[in-house]
């Protein structure tokens, strides 16, 4: 029996310590993002990534927990053909945008971030638009610059902790510090869950081609990755001060939403001061790729554009 443990040792010793070696020596594909767009700077010395499409209202694009700026290029697209400027960026930490020089990774520390790029900008009577965690950025935003957010579309937002989702217990194991190391050193087993979290948030359904390129090529990086893990570490415990946000919301979410169950929305329209909910019949956590046309129909019509 001794001998036998001693070999099942052996062999979990070596399936932890050799697939590092291995790819220290023959490393895997490296996946890139697209061209880098404008530089905005957001903080003492920090600056994000930031792509522009289009002239008119500005509609801003805050993208979600992982993600970088290119995650709203269909949307970004669409928004432009229906006469607004849409400016995406990536949040610090993420993409092609600076790392964050601290240890602040919360919600409050990317609103004042998202302040900090419409006072650059000089930004005013601005649509910011909040996919997933980028609606609690986008929330206390507007209660930090009400003169600069006129009104705010929440896209399968991230909510209260009352209403979202209990992440499985797994989920612990597999963001701990030691095991994102191991598989950032052994990246085809970090790609492989990644497809996997990539399939729920798609509910199943099809992916761009460029999809998945995108989300290694931002996720190989130890600076996202890290920026996804602390984040997502402190994000329940944060307040989200709806009361202090008086501009009117859209709400757009699908009743399909793997990832953010539809009852956030809901939260939202009950509790804001000013709100419209849509819900989009069979739609994932990703409409802004999956219905790009019809959320731009819909944001074009909130702001005024073609009314």
């Amino acid at each position: 029996m001794r001998r036998v443990l001693l070999a099942l040792l052996l062999l979990l010793v070596a399936a932890i310590a050799l697939p590092p070696l291995y790819f220290a020596v023959f490393p895997a594909e490296v996946f890139e993002l697209p061209p880098p767009g404008r530089r905005i700077p957001v903080g003492d010395g920090v600056a994000v990534n930031a792509v522009e499409r289009g002239a008119g209202p500005p509609v801003v694009l805050v993208h979600g927990l992982p993600g970088t700026a290119y995650d709203w290029a269909p949307l970004t697209e669409a928004l432009a053909t229906r006469g607004l400027f849409a400016l995406a960026y990536g949040r610090v930490g993420f993409g092609r945008s600076d790392p964050r020089p601290d240890d602040d990774f919360t919600v409050e520390a990317n609103a004042r971030e998202l302040v900090a790029l419409l006072e650059a900008e000089d930004l005013r009577d601005a649509t910011v638009i909040g996919w997933s965690y980028g609606g609690p950025v986008a929330i206390r935003a507007a209660g930090f610059a009400p003169d600069r957010i006129a009104r705010l579309v929440l896209v399968g937002s991230g909510g209260p902790a009352e209403v979202m989702q209990e992440p499985p217990a797994a989920a612990a194991v597999l963001f701990s510090r030691p095991v994102l190391a191991w598989m950032a050193a052994v990246p085809p087993v970090a790609r492989g869950l990644r497809s996997v979290f990539f399939v729920q948030a798609f509910s199943e359904g099809p992916q761009p081609d460029w999809w998945m390129t995108h989300v290694h090529a931002n996720l190989d990086n130890p600076t996202a990755l890290r920026a996804w893990r602390e984040e997502g570490a402190r994000f329940g415990s944060e307040e989200l001060y709806l009361e202090a946000a008086p501009q009117p919301i859209l709400l757009i979410h699908g009743d399909d939403d793997r990832s953010a169950p539809l009852a956030i929305s809901e939260w939202f329209h009950r509790n804001a001061a000013d709100s419209e909910l849509l819900v989009i019949d069979g739609g994932s956590h990703m409409l802004p790729i999956t219905h790009a046309d019809l959320l731009a129909d819909r944001i074009a019509a909130f702001v005024g554009v073609g009314s």
